[in-house]
């Protein structure tokens, strides 16, 4: 019994789900094995880190071409394929990504794995930027994206045949729509698949006939999939799968004295997330608002900020508390009363798993924009200014009754249970002559 996770490294949350299911398969059915396929593995590591990079690059000085590429606007993606000219703002960022991760021209021969993934993506770039009115150009870029992707699609399909699964789930949309394309080409076809959102909204990417599950994590993402034609059977409002430390979380009260924080002080946690965007500004503002605040700070991987986060720790020691790592998540959430951070999907959802309203100060777009809605339209959240954040803390912890019935509300979005509820719709998936359905079931 081998379940096969299609994940993608860019952002933890996609590898967090999947551990999570894995935990709760593991819990309840000892025998089923477990194996993973990160989108990444699939490339040449360089390019890989050119990818991931760019793609960041652009969420943060380039958020309306971004906006425009996850919405799928075709003016964007005739540009990319060459079928239109280049905005001068895709142009120059095009060229700035060349001139940063490929200033050299790559060779084709040897015709390793590293050299052809980087003549393909160099001969993109310089082919994108180089485009004349020849129609030629356009069928040229075309063919390449069209390469691109078969490599990757032969490179997935030799990892699968290694692997064997009898399952697969994809917690990303793009190795989910890698291998729902390999099995319309009839390889695979027998493996059952299930997709797993991880953010509060939803892109079309992730809508394939070869997918047989869907485990979404609100109603309104089950109403978008019903619109787009997914059979109401292969959706499961399930939430977003998360440790099993979420399953219970502790009392205000008991968390707090087991972190050694004053209990009558007003207290904030933001998060740093994976990549520390936008961390150091907002603790900086948060300590000037209130001197009577404790707050504390997960510095996740803002390396960058880490000497000037404890120089303000200095200058604020009886306010700012760091944490570099954090094994008890829960625990620390439930020790605030509010949590600010990136809105990733699975930080939202381990806020609201904990009772707790989420603020962020910084959004991606895209997915994130997604998940800063669902909060507003819950009344459990938004996305404010840092000024505007000072003000609607001090107005929430100054009308207590207010903040008690948010922190409800954001309880009664949370979903605790969302890992277990998943592996079942997995196990039920499993083909009958190896299902572990004779084994405990899991409480639904």
């Amino acid at each position: 019994m081998k379940i096969l996770f299609l994940t993608s490294q860019l952002g933890f949350g996609h590898i967090r789900a999947a551990n999570a299911v894995e935990q709760a398969l593991q819990d309840h059915f000892p025998s089923v094995r477990c194996e993973y396929l990160d989108l990444w593995s699939l490339m040449d590591e360089k390019v890989a880190a050119a990818v991931k990079g760019s793609y960041l690059r652009m969420t943060q000085d380039y958020p309306d071409y971004y906006q425009k590429l996850y919405d799928l606007d075709k003016s964007v993606w005739q540009q990319l394929s060459g079928e239109t000219p280049l905005d001068e703002g895709i142009k120059q960022f095009v060229a700035d990504q060349q001139l940063h991760w490929f200033p050299r021209q790559t060779r084709w021969l040897p015709m390793s794995q590293h050299n052809l993934d980087s003549a393909l993506l160099t001969s993109y770039f310089r082919l994108l930027l180089n485009q004349d009115e020849r129609s030629t150009y356009s069928i040229i870029l075309r063919s390449l994206l069209l390469l691109i992707r078969t490599v990757l699609l032969h490179r997935m399909k030799e990892q699968i045949e290694k692997i064997a699964p009898d399952v697969v789930v994809a917690t990303q949309m793009y190795p989910a729509a890698l291998f729902s394309r390999l099995k319309q080409k009839q390889q695979f076809s027998d493996i059952p698949s299930l997709g797993i959102v991880t953010d509060y909204g939803l892109q079309k990417v992730w809508v394939k006939p070869t997918t047989d599950d869907y485990c979404v994590p609100s109603q309104g993402v089950a109403d978008q999939l019903l619109a787009w034609g997914v059979p109401a059977g292969s959706i499961h409002e399930t939430g977003i799968p998360l440790h099993r430390q979420f399953n219970n979380p502790p009392p205000q009260s008991e968390a707090r004295a087991t972190l050694k924080l004053d209990p009558r002080k007003p207290t904030v946690l933001v998060t740093g997330g994976q990549y520390g965007i936008g961390l150091l500004p907002t603790v900086d503002y948060l300590c000037k608002a209130a001197n009577e605040w404790q707050i504390l700070v997960t510095v996740g991987n803002a390396s960058s900020d880490q000497s000037a986060l404890q120089r303000l720790q200095q200058a604020c020691p009886t306010q700012l508390i760091l944490f570099d790592w954090v094994d008890d998540m829960a625990q620390l959430i439930a020790a605030a009363d509010v949590v600010i951070g990136k809105p990733g999907g699975l930080s939202v959802s381990e806020a609201l798993a904990c009772g707790r309203p989420f603020f962020a100060t910084c959004s991606l777009g895209g997915q994130e924009a997604h998940n800063v809605e669902f909060l507003r339209q819950q009344g459990v959240g938004d996305k404010l200014f840092p000024t505007q954040l000072a003000a609607r803390l001090k107005q929430l912890f100054a009308e207590p009754e207010t903040l008690a019935a948010m922190q409800e509300r954001a309880y009664l979005t949370g979903h605790r249970n969302a890992a277990e509820q998943v592996a079942m719709r997995v196990i039920e998936r499993l083909p009958a002559s190896c299902s572990p359905m004779a084994e405990p079931k899991i409480a639904q």
